[in-house]
C-alpha cells in the first residue's frame, strides 16, 4: 500500500502470483496461519508486535508533532 493511503474492508492486496486477497480474506488466511504457530511462536509474535506498536506510535506523534496528518 502507498504510503498515506488507508486500508479499507474492500481493499485489494497483491499475491505474489498475481491474484488478489481483499482486506477481510487477508484477515482470514492471517487467522487460518496462526493456527500453525506453536504456543513459543504466538508469544514471540505478540512481543514482535508489541514492538511495532510502539515503534508506529512514536511515528505517528512525531507527525502529529510535526502538523502531517
Amino acid at each position: 500500500m502507498a504510503k498515506g493511503q488507508r486500508r479499507r474492508a474492500g481493499d485489494t492486496g497483491l499475491l505474489p502470483d498475481g491474484g488478489n486477497l481483499t482486506a477481510d480474506q487477508l484477515d482470514n488466511a492471517t487467522v487460518e496461519a496462526l493456527q500453525d504457530y506453536t504456543v513459543f511462536g504466538l508469544r514471540c509474535l505478540v512481543e514482535r508486535c508489541r514492538h511495532w506498536q510502539a515503534m508506529a506510535e512514536i511515528e505517528l506523534e512525531k507527525r502529529t508533532s510535526e502538523g502531517m496528518e
